[in-house]
């Protein structure tokens, strides 16, 4: 063989040689790290094997073996709610844990998914009329809001701020007093049953997707809406506000009834405010909202104020001249 030719051989061979020992070196490393990464964060493949058999198992106990009234039971009555960062959070994932590991699952363990904010606890909430007349009203304290610090009684007076225009005219005439926030909302009868089951047609909707684009504008406008919120938020706490006292958003079809009503971060001033530097200011509490108009017809910003809460207000000689409410509140 011709001197170069046999170069030109040994040269390919080797070169080769070194694609397939690294071709074996990069699947072994592919399989190393697909043994050191969970399930969960690996790429989905491309057809997946059913087990039918183990769908049937599943199948036959959640139809003829279910325990899901015990296990709602248990969650609802025996723990309560379970807002993220809860005491009650933390017993409910510990139960569930612990009901895993009683029926049989192996290194049934909980793991930290990362960093959320401030724990909060309400302990106890309640809310009085003390003028003109007495009323307890519904109420619960929303989510992350800071307590009373024990009980306080103040006058009443009613803000709405739709735009931050409107911030300027209470300016000065907030302080020392407890605020209802926002809108009160119309409280239409209850006339269509609370639930209802989907007809086929219904069901049959929900399946299909719209391909044309969706109008985003509401992003747009819900931004909006939280900065406006922030900056009430600053109104009170400047003002040094007592308290504020929000009404319950609207369920669907007009499903205000006997004080059931939505509680949620929604509710506070701010949607962040598990996060320390987003805290609510003031302590908060949201009535149900079928209360919120009577409390609020009686306290109109500009009426006279009363010297002593304690005393039972006398009903204003001019109808149009209403002395304003007074509230007792308790936040833990």
């Amino acid at each position: 063989m011709h001197p170069r030719v046999r170069l030109r051989s040994v040269l390919v061979y080797s070169f080769c040689f070194v694609i397939s020992l690294s071709t074996v070196a990069a699947e072994k490393t592919a399989k190393n790290t697909a043994a050191s990464t969970p399930s969960y964060d690996q790429p989905q493949a491309q057809r997946e094997a059913l087990d039918y058999g183990m769908y049937a198992l599943i199948r036959e106990e959640g139809l003829r073996h279910s325990h899901v009234m015990e296990y709602a039971s248990a969650l609802t009555d025996g723990i309560g709610p379970r807002l993220t960062g809860s005491p009650n959070l933390k017993r409910a994932n510990e139960w569930t844990r612990d009901q895993f590991t009683a029926m049989g699952c192996s290194d049934a363990h909980l793991e930290d998914w990362g960093e959320f904010g401030m724990g909060w606890q309400q302990l106890n909430t309640w809310v009085r009329m003390t003028s003109p007349d007495t009323a307890v009203l519904i109420a619960q304290a929303a989510p992350w809001s800071p307590s009373t610090n024990g009980p306080v009684s103040a006058p009443v007076t009613s803000v709405e701020i739709k735009e931050e225009k409107d911030i300027e005219q209470y300016r000065g005439k907030l302080g020392g007093k407890i605020v209802l926030l926002g809108e009160m909302p119309e409280v239409k009868m209850v006339e269509k049953p609370l639930s209802s089951r989907l007809d086929d047609a219904e069901l049959k909707r929900l399946t299909e997707y719209p391909l044309k684009p969706r109008d985003r504008s509401y992003i747009e406008q819900y931004m909006k809406r939280m900065a406006l919120r922030e900056k009430i938020a600053k109104l009170l706490t400047d003002e040094k506000v007592v308290a504020v006292i929000v009404p319950s958003r609207e369920m669907r079809d007009n499903g205000a009834t006997g004080g059931t009503f939505v509680d949620d971060s929604g509710a506070g001033l701010s949607w962040y405010a598990y996060q320390r530097e987003h805290a609510n200011p003031v302590p908060i509490a949201v009535t149900a909202v079928e209360q919120a108009p009577r409390s609020i017809s009686a306290s109109p910003l500009s009426g006279t104020h009363l010297a002593d809460p304690s005393k039972r207000a006398q009903k204003p000689k001019n109808p149009t001249n209403f002395v304003p409410s007074y509230l007792l509140l308790t936040l833990v």
